[in-house]
């Protein structure tokens, strides 16, 4: 993480160059492969310098019609920087000098990494409490290696959805379902970091959840930018159908961000896909290349 952190700010010194030489084709890759809208997190600059510039060019290029569409995420919880000796202390910084400001920068989102050895629940909470406070829409990093209680907190709290949940029990997979807040299950970075555990997927659609998957795109633990590869994993790694991968990559997905997008309907947003596939059965079967026929955003072809 250190050395990302110190890249990342080098890059934010030119910010057009970064955009236009390393993210901007991510994002079209990203793209080319059948997503076409993307939560965009922060979480790498760590200051409010870097984060404030990182959520100015997701602002900027968010509605380009050549990459997904944008949604910010301020990640400002998401590691301790080099200036920061106590989790304490950076949670403070943030509140009274990042979260202000990050709205106006764009960021619909906040989001923490509430996990053992990184920010507690009682941080995350004052941290999240302090983002709704700003007018920002929560969702939390939560029991992705380890379990810590961040589940049950994120329940109370009413966030809208939460990432990973490797390690939850039953009693936050009922709190989970009963709260109607979405699970983001990551089953790339569960393949590229090899957990013990995955997230207690059927038990949650099993109680009438409604979990979503993600790649979770990063260059840490899951640099895997196709969805149709996550959709792979997901039915691998928690046994699911066709339909089910289908609709955590689709509805489930677009309602983790309370946007109005995956499914096709009259007057709605024309994001499509047509993947060479022989039946919707193949959905999430094949995998490791890209089975994208065409892409269409806002009713253009777009790759």
């Amino acid at each position: 993480m250190p050395y990302t952190i110190e890249r990342t700010r080098d890059a934010l010194l030119d910010p057009g160059a970064f955009y236009h030489g390393t993210v901007r084709a991510r994002l079209e890759t990203i793209l080319a492969h059948g997503t076409t809208t993307l939560e965009t997190k922060t979480g790498y600059a760590l200051h409010k310098p870097g984060e404030s510039e990182l959520l100015d060019l997701i602002a900027a290029h968010r509605g380009d019609a050549r990459v997904p569409r944008l949604i910010a995420t301020f990640l400002g919880a998401h590691a301790l920087p080099p200036e920061f000796t106590r989790e304490d202390a950076f949670v403070d910084y943030l509140i009274d000098q990042c979260l202000p400001a990050a709205k106006s920068h764009g960021a619909v989102y906040a989001d923490a990494f509430c996990e053992p050895g990184w920010f507690s629940p009682e941080q995350t909470r004052r941290y999240l409490e302090a983002a709704r406070g700003h007018g920002l829409r929560l969702r939390v990093h939560c029991d992705e290696m380890a379990y810590g209680g961040a589940a049950r907190m994120a329940a109370e709290l009413g966030v809208d959805a939460i990432d990973h949940a490797n390690f939850i029990t039953e009693a936050d997979v009922r709190a989970i379902a009963d709260r109607e807040i979405v699970t983001v299950a990551c089953p790339a970075t569960i393949a590229y970091l090899d957990l013990p555990r995955a997230a207690p997927v059927r038990d949650l659609l099993s109680r009438g959840a409604s979990v979503a998957f993600a790649s979770d795109y990063n260059p840490g633990t899951s640099p895997c930018f196709n969805l149709q590869t996550v959709a792979y994993y997901a039915r691998k790694i928690f046994g699911l159908t066709a339909a089910e991968a289908l609709y955590g990559v689709t509805r489930a997905a677009a309602r983790s961000l309370r946007v109005e997008a995956g499914a096709l309907r009259p007057g709605g947003e024309a994001d499509f896909v047509a993947l060479r596939i022989g039946s919707p059965d193949e959905f999430g079967w094949q995998f490791g290349g890209n089975l994208a026929a065409a892409v269409v955003r806002s009713g253009a072809l777009a790759a």
